[in-house]
């Protein structure tokens, strides 16, 4: 019989994992971190509730499962941060694009080397002891997302993963919805990022929220920007959404202007997409040159080399979801007083990764599960509420690290 455990993610955002095991079995949905690991040991963060309390994966306890897998839907800190920290040999599957950024990132010493990596083709299922699991296409802002299907011989079971879909592929999102709904979900596990919020979709300054964009919305009011700036714009994007690094150069040369990469996203923009980098700093271009004619080029600004931007003609700071995200981030008031004191406007183009509330409920109407687990949200509450009134489904807020089981097999699964 198949044993369902919430590892984390209840209360979060990110974080989230999810068991599914038998006595000899076991694949495990995601393993992120949402919480700061800073002077802690393994031991100590599974007793602070900030890794999975997995023991036998981190080298402390013996691992009594003669068949195991984890399953990463996306290559998000979030979703596989705690995958560093593993001791044991168990296979690692994620998406083929997700897995060749996963080694590009590694190589740049942006993430640590970990070992047992296998890219899983879309729609390809994988054997692990009783359990199948297939991923799914679908849409986010990191391109190799992936929906997870797994069943147990009995019922099935689904994992969103992170989704939206107001994005480039809702196709994707209707095709993986479709599927779930023809194999009647015993469980269908579901984010709720947006639930989380006062707003109705994320902003990173509460002081001064803007409005999320589309991907193509995003192109279109960047455009804007470069086509009105008398001079240099600095802009500031998430390594790990290659798809837009890819569309913010294409922007520029609309706008007529070079974009400027620093070396790691350059490094992506390569490996990932069909496009050369322009201008990568300190290798094809220097920032005197940029000085010399500010408003030929677009200027990739990391947080780690904000100053640059003190010794140049920038017209308008552009953010759109690169670290510092926002207000939770320290460094985040650090960028704004940084920007006040240097004159540089600052302008929020963001695309967010995360469906819109009603999107949220009428992918689960899609969907028909028999049971609905609202996770992946600071308030899965609200997202509970909102899902017990518009959907048949049971909503089942789990407790974290206890052992669910469905009493009755489903009729046609």
């Amino acid at each position: 019989m198949t044993q369902i455990r919430f590892l984390n993610g209840l209360t979060t955002i990110g974080g989230n994992i999810v068991e599914f095991s038998t006595d000899d079995s076991r694949v495990i949905m995601d393993f992120g971190v949402a919480a700061d690991l800073t002077d802690e040991t393994v031991a100590s963060a599974i007793d602070h509730g900030k890794l999975p309390n997995v023991p036998e994966l981190f080298g402390l306890a013996e691992d009594p499962w003669a068949h195991e897998a984890i399953f990463i839907s996306h290559l998000h800190i979030d979703h596989m941060g705690a995958l560093q920290y593993l001791k044991s040999d168990i296979p690692i599957y994620l998406s083929a694009p997700s897995y060749q950024l996963y080694k590009t990132l590694i190589r740049l010493g942006i993430e640590k080397p970990v070992h047992n990596l296998h890219p899983l083709p879309f729609e390809t299922p994988v054997t692990v002891g009783a359990f199948t699991v297939e991923g799914f296409a679908s849409d986010h802002d990191e391109p190799g997302v992936m929906a997870l299907l797994v069943g147990d011989g009995e019922r099935w079971y689904a994992h969103s993963g992170d989704v939206r879909l107001n994005g480039p592929h809702p196709e994707r999102v209707a095709h993986w919805a479709q599927v779930f709904h023809d194999k009647k979900l015993a469980m269908f596990m579901i984010e709720g990022t947006t639930f989380s919020f006062d707003t109705e979709t994320p902003v990173e300054d509460q002081a001064h929220p803007s409005v999320p964009l589309t991907e193509q919305g995003f192109q279109d009011h960047l455009l804007a920007v470069l086509k009105q700036a008398p001079a240099l714009v600095a802009i500031n994007p998430y390594i790990r959404n290659y798809a837009r690094l890819a569309a913010i150069q294409t922007v520029a040369h609309q706008a007529g202007r070079q974009m400027v990469w620093e070396k790691p996203d350059a490094a992506v923009l390569t490996e990932m997409t069909d496009q050369a980098p322009d201008q990568v700093i300190g290798e094809t271009i220097e920032l005197a040159t940029i000085r010399q004619a500010p408003a030929q080029y677009v200027l990739e600004s990391a947080f780690a080399h904000l100053d640059w931007l003190a010794t140049l003609p920038v017209s308008q700071y552009v953010h759109t979801n690169g670290e510092p995200l926002g207000d939770y981030d320290p460094r985040f008031q650090q960028l704004k007083d940084f920007l006040a004191a240097h004159q540089i406007p600052l302008r929020f183009l963001s695309c967010s990764g995360h469906a819109t509330r009603p999107d949220l409920i009428k992918l689960a109407q899609m969907v028909a599960p028999r049971i609905i687990v609202p996770w992946h949200s600071f308030h899965p509450e609200r997202e509970a509420k909102a899902l017990d009134a518009a959907t048949r489904a049971e909503v089942l807020l789990p407790e974290k690290d206890l052992y669910y089981t469905l009493d009755e097999p489903d009729d046609e699964a």
